[in-house]
Parts: structure tokens; C-alpha cells; sequence
């Protein structure tokens, strides 16, 4: 008879077996050359030279600031029991082993929170000793803390997906733990590390909290079928995150009969050209998709970051990989769009070939415009702020007609073959 944590054991085996079999699924030879091997070699240097010296942009930056990506970082795991639905045929008659299988995921999740807390403060590590000269009793009263509040911060949070699933109203209960719990961390690093009687009511009370959400979540019953939901949900992480939305009905709590934008379906461009109305539909079709314009805002920001982080020729590295991560999305949305049952309709009309080259500009251009003005204003004197974005716009008009060329070489292909 198998014990709690040998169940366990194999549950979490065949999660990490199941997230790495989607990973590779997307990170083949290509992404680990040119994008993951790249980025690991630049982000090891720049660790290794800020503990030797500290970086300039860290001047303009207060020490308060260190708590937000600790924080982050810190609460990056999830508050798991390792719960499935065929737990009812056989576990959950067993309420030893149910309860075994409960407490050791509830203890493989805190272990969880102890590696991503280690690993924020090693992130940061060489900024706030060799930047800021946080002492060795300061950091570690801040790891403390850091781990404690972590604890509670995830243990909460799955109360809260356990008894509000509206995401609409979700967002309320999340924001006021996540304030409450930076609020902490502040407090506690700035001022109160250096008091011990502060130290000792702090981490007390928080240990306190940890066990009193613990100890009801382990005496909980009737919350099978929501903790297999939950879990399902975890164990899909991945593949959740590399294919996005599709398919998935997101949970709201209002059902809309009429889209969000663009109610009345009026036109955007006053020219009515079978090519401008493509255009047109295909805009408001985007634009209604929050989940496509967000990874636009995720290159930007990303983007952007890098940008202003990294050295000078790195930078133009940078805003290159943007480009080719600009004009492969405008690629994807308008083939998922094209191949739509209302553009279907207009498949062998000749003039909508100059709608597809529009469409691959239409976001995409906008995008890779500002990132040049990011890049032109991050490089020393005015000219890099004239010539980037004049040279961005050239590159990505000759690259937009390369990618749109491809596109209808495929196609031809396709229709031959078929």
C-alpha cells in the first residue's frame, strides 16, 4: 500500500514530465540559439560585474524598489495539493492516505516558496550589497520576512481561487494582499530589521497566520471537485501559457452580447475598397482580442527593458530579435484571420493582396517604430534619435514585403499541392 508521499512522488514526476514534454514542444535548436543561450550569456556577465562594481542606472533608482522584484519572484510558485478526479474512485475513501497525500503537498509546496525566495535574494543579491550596502543582518532579516510573507501570500491567494472564481471580482481580494504584504516587506526593510522586538512580534504573527490557514485548509472537506479544478489548472500552466487562449472560454462574470469595441460596427477608414474594409474588419478583430494585444505589449516591454538595460551593441541585437518577433505575431494573426470563414469569402479576389501586406503593418510597424525611438534615444546625442527611427521604418518595410512574399509563396505551394 502506497503512503502520501510516495503518491506524492509521483504525481510531482509525472507534472514535471508533463511540462517539460510542452516546452520542447516549443523551445527547439533555434530558440536556445539564438535567443535563450544569448540571453543566459549576457545576463551571467552582468551578474558577475555587479558584484563588482554597481551599474550607473542603479544611482537613479531608491533601495525601496529592491522589494517589488523580490516579492515577485518570491511569490512565483503555486499553492498545490495534488488533487485529480479519479481521487474519488479509491483516495478519497481513504482518508489516511487523502490526508497524508494533503499535508505532503502542502509541504512540497512551502518547500517551493523556500527555492523561489533563495532565488530572488541571489538575484538581487550583488545590487544591495555592492549599490545600496544593505548589511548581512539586514538581508537576512529581509529573506526572513521575504519567505514568511510568501508563504501567506500563496496560501491566501488559493483560498481566494478556492471561494471566488469570477476573475472580475478575484482581482480585489488579490490587490489588497499583495499591498498589504509589499507594505510589510518595506516596513520591515527599511526601519524595522534593525529593532529585534519588532522582529520577533513580525515573523511571530506571520508564522502565526501560516499555521492558522494551514490548519483549516487541512480540516476543509467538501472542496474535492474545486481542488482538482485548481489543479488541473496548474498542470496546464504551461501549456496554457504557450498557446494562449485558443480554445478556451475565459470565466466572467458578465456575459456580453455585443463585442466590448466597436459596437456598431461602424468603419474606421472612410475609403470603401474591398482591400480597406479587410483591413477594417481585420483591425476590429484584433483590437477585440485582448489576449493578441497583450503579447504586442509584451515585446514592447520587454523590449523596451532590454533596451534600456543592456550595452550599446547589444541593444541593436535587441531590437532586432523585436523585429523578428513583431513580424512573425502580424504573421500569425493574419493567417488565423485570412483563413476565416468571412475572408474565405474573398479568397480569389486579386485586390486583397495589398490587404495582407497592410495587415502585417498594421500593429506590428507601430510597435517596432517606438522600440527604435527607445534605442535611439538610449544611444549618446540626437542623432541616433533621427536615424533609428528612419532606418527602423526602411527595415521593416523591406522585412514586412519578405514576410508577406513567404506567405504567398506557401500559399501557392499549398493550393499546387492540394
Amino acid at each position: 500500500m502506497m503512503t502520501g508521499l510516495q503518491v506524492l512522488r509521483k504525481r510531482v514526476s509525472d507534472d514535471r514530465r508533463y511540462k517539460i514534454r510542452d516546452l520542447r514542444t516549443a523551445l527547439d535548436w533555434t530558440v536556445w540559439l539564438y535567443i535563450l543561450l544569448p540571453a543566459l550569456v549576457i545576463g551571467i556577465a552582468y551578474y558577475r560585474s555587479w558584484w563588482v562594481t554597481a551599474p550607473d542606472w542603479l544611482a537613479g533608482v531608491p533601495e525601496q524598489a529592491a522589494v517589488f522584484p523580490l516579492f515577485v519572484i518570491a511569490t512565483a510558485w503555486s499553492f498545490r495539493i495534488y488533487t485529480e478526479e479519479a481521487d474519488q474512485v479509491y483516495l478519497l475513501q481513504n482518508v489516511s492516505l487523502s490526508q497524508g497525500l494533503k499535508k505532503w503537498g502542502i509541504a512540497h509546496s512551502l518547500g517551493k516558496g523556500v527555492i523561489m525566495t533563495v532565488l530572488g535574494i541571489g538575484f538581487i543579491l550583488p545590487l544591495l550589497v555592492t549599490g545600496w550596502g544593505w548589511s548581512l543582518e539586514r538581508i537576512i532579516v529581509t529573506t526572513l520576512f521575504l519567505l514568511m510573507v510568501s508563504w501567506n501570500v500563496r496560501t491566501c491567494r488559493y483560498f481566494i481561487d478556492l471561494f471566488v472564481p469570477s476573475i472580475w471580482v478575484k482581482w480585489m481580494p488579490v490587490g489588497l494582499v499583495n499591498l498589504l504584504s509589499v507594505g510589510i516587506l518595506l516596513l520591515m526593510s527599511q526601519v524595522l530589521w534593525m529593532y529585534e522586538w519588532a522582529v520577533v512580534i513580525g515573523s511571530g504573527s506571520l508564522l502565526l497566520l501560516l499555521v492558522v490557514q494551514l490548519r483549516v485548509r487541512v480540516k476543509m472537506r467538501g472542496t474535492f471537485f474545486y481542488d482538482a479544478v485548481i489543479e488541473r489548472g496548474h498542470k496546464q500552466s504551461i501549456t496554457k501559457f504557450l498557446m494562449g487562449r485558443v480554445g478556451v472560454a475565459p470565466a466572467t462574470a458578465i456575459v456580453r452580447k455585443q463585442p466590448f469595441l466597436f459596437r456598431g460596427s461602424r468603419r474606421i477608414r472612410k475609403k470603401r475598397s474591398p482591400e480597406a474594409r479587410m483591413v477594417d474588419l481585420y483591425t476590429k478583430w484584433l483590437l477585440r482580442s485582448v489576449g493578441k494585444v497583450q503579447y504586442y505589449l509584451q515585446v514592447i516591454g520587454w523590449g523596451t527593458a532590454a533596451i534600456l538595460l543592456l550595452p550599446l551593441v547589444v541593444k541593436v541585437v535587441v531590437l532586432l530579435f523585436a523585429l523578428y518577433a513583431l513580424i512573425g505575431l502580424s504573421k500569425a494573426d493574419w493567417h488565423e484571420f485570412s483563413e476565416g470563414g468571412y475572408a474565405q469569402l474573398f479568397k480569389w479576389e486579386p485586390s486583397l493582396r495589398e490587404a495582407g501586406e497592410r495587415a502585417l503593418k498594421l500593429v506590428a510597424m507601430p510597435c517596432f517604430l517606438l522600440l527604435c525611438v527607445v534605442t535611439g534615444y538610449s544611444f549618446p546625442g540626437w542623432i541616433g534619435l533621427m536615424l533609428f527611427p528612419l532606418a527602423g521604418w526602411f527595415v521593416f518595410k523591406v522585412s514586412g514585403q519578405l514576410a508577406y512574399r513567404s506567405m504567398q509563396t506557401g500559399k501557392w505551394e499549398d493550393s499546387k499541392g492540394v
